[in-house]
């Protein structure tokens, strides 16, 4: 839309305003110069394109707690912004902790809100192994080697999905997959799939029919999610991560009961995204209603949550602990985070804790805000950082000294924050040797705790802005994480990545040359919708 009048810009604390930081128009998609403004209690990011004059777009309903994570983790850049949002021409090494590899735009549902199927792009992309082994070889040598999430369209309509699996094992890599969860309705499939010991992201938008009736089209989702989520309690030894789009109208009133079901099942689930509804599709293709951004899906959660009180900070604050974590687990980088969270504005963060019936705010369990809370754990991080970094954690008695020092540091911060009592349980005395005796057994193992499947009282809870090319700035970007890999045909086949926010507007063109590369290129006409096999006794 076009801008209407002035409105205050957004500066840092010191009343600098962000220096030659682009944006992309929304008419043309240059890379232009933008700023933030204030207006009315929102942030907009203005965009100032010499051709299409300015344009913008909402980037939150609520620009003080917008500000708000920017005052706790100080991050804004004072100067001018390196990144020019041209991720095809940067050369930039980003040391990625996330990749995300997109395995076919081929699915077996048809949603309208979705721009990465055959029929949102035109012809097919379904590379043959050959592709994944070019890129799971080059991705393995970086360093710090990153996490992978095998993407689409959808994975699981791969017949060789698993050996994908396989393929990046054999190169150290840990692969997790992001589904729909419809095919894992099939219980011989979801068996297989679970018995490669495999993580999934599993898309769950709520526990109503109606939500995907209205928000996808495909009423007869539900059935199949359940279906399939009966399969994992059943076969997965592994705790997974729900995935949930969110958007005014079609589930904000549903979030409330879906983290009842997380806590229902708080031993198959230990994570939930929520990403709000990104308006990437055609012109006429869906209708919204009400723009949603990541602190109207802040506000969901704070008005669902049993005795309110929840405060979000910038996920930024839990990759900051990346150096105490390398002394407890053999990978420090969080999985959980699925944007690596190195930016403010780009992923925020909640914890919700079981008071034995149902989650609550992490506040009733601490002695002061989880604001002020999280803001110290961070800056004592920082604190014992150089002694850490004089540590070891691969060799024994180095790594016994930097858990001693992490724990010297944090246990007196520790009694003063929580209130260890509410936290025990319901069985307090039980509950808190049992707290106590899990600290004390990580002392010495460097396995990852998250490995068993088994109820945990605690959840994370991500709110995460995904492929929102119109409200992306070079400040965001610049320090991105979370990256697409692909083979670049035109150079030589080399294996690049872009941003993850930042794929969009590159990846039909480069997907297109990889699919005529390898002689599998289908178009437009070769869609068809591949609905997944109906469980026994589903009513679809």
């Amino acid at each position: 839309m076009d801008a209407p009048a002035r409105a205050p810009r957004v500066a840092d604390k010191e009343g600098n305003a962000m220096k030659n930081n682009p944006g992309i128009c929304n008419k043309c998609t240059e890379r232009v110069p933008a700023e933030f403004l204030n207006r009315d209690g929102q942030i907009w990011l203005v965009k100032n394109c010499p051709t299409c004059g300015q344009t913008e777009s909402l980037v939150s309903t609520d620009a003080a707690s917008w500000q708000q994570k920017r005052d706790m983790w100080e991050y804004v850049p004072k100067d001018k912004t390196a990144c020019t949002l041209k991720c095809d021409k940067c050369k930039v090494d980003h040391k990625p902790g996330m990749v995300f590899l997109d395995v076919t735009n081929r699915c077996n549902m048809n949603c309208p809100i979705c721009i990465a199927t055959i029929k949102g792009m035109g012809f097919e992309f379904n590379p043959p192994l050959e592709y994944f082994d070019k890129i799971f070889a080059e991705i393995s040598s970086w360093n710090p080697m990153p996490m992978v999430e095998l993407f689409g369209g959808e994975p699981t309509v791969r017949d060789d999905l698993i050996d994908i699996i396989k393929l990046g094992r054999k190169y150290g890599l840990r692969p997790r997959v992001v589904t729909n969860g419809l095919k894992l309705a099939d219980e011989a499939y979801c068996k297989s799939l679970c018995e490669s010991g495999i993580r999934m992201r599993f898309g769950f938008d709520g526990r109503n029919a109606d939500i995907y009736e209205k928000l996808r089209h495909n009423r007869g989702a539900y059935a199949l999610k359940m279906k399939a989520i009966e399969n994992l309690k059943k076969y997965s030894t592994r705790r997974h991560a729900i995935i949930s789009c969110a958007a005014y109208g079609f589930n904000d009133q549903y979030i409330g009961d879906m983290l009842q079901f997380v806590h229902e099942n708080n031993d198959l689930f230990s994570e939930v995204g929520i990403i709000p509804l990104t308006e990437n599709w055609k012109e006429g293709a869906f209708q919204a209603g009400t723009h949603t951004t990541s602190e109207d899906v802040e506000k969901m959660v704070k008005e669902n949550v049993v005795g309110g009180d929840v405060e979000f900070v910038p996920a930024g604050l839990s990759y900051i602990m990346r150096k105490p974590r390398a002394f407890f687990r053999k990978n420090p980088r969080s999985e959980t985070l699925l944007l690596a969270g190195v930016h403010p504005n780009c992923e925020s963060l909640t914890l919700l804790y079981s008071d034995g019936t149902c989650y609550r705010s992490i506040n009733h369990f601490l002695k002061k805000p989880f604001s002020i809370a999280a803001v110290e754990a961070a800056a004592l991080c920082k604190k014992i950082e150089p002694k850490l970094d004089k540590l070891d954690p691969k060799k024994f008695f180095q790594r016994m000294r930097g858990r001693w020092l992490v724990y010297r540091t944090f246990v007196p911060w520790a009694l003063r924050t929580l209130r260890l009592y509410r936290m025990a349980g319901p069985k307090p005395i039980r509950g808190f040797f049992k707290l106590m005796g899990n600290q004390i057994a990580r002392m010495f193992t460097t396995q990852d705790p998250w490995d068993k499947r088994r109820p945990k009282r605690l959840l994370r809870l991500a709110v995460l802005p995904f492929e929102e090319v119109h409200s992306v700035d070079g400040a965001r970007m610049e320090h991105c994480k979370a990256v697409f890999a692909y083979e670049d045909v035109a150079d030589a086949g080399k294996i690049k990545s872009i941003q993850a926010c930042m794929w969009y507007p590159y990846r039909n063109a480069l997907l297109e040359k990889i699919s005529e590369k390898y002689g599998i290129v289908g178009r437009n006409g070769c869609y068809k919708s591949e609905p997944a096999a109906e469980p026994a006794g589903a009513k679809v």
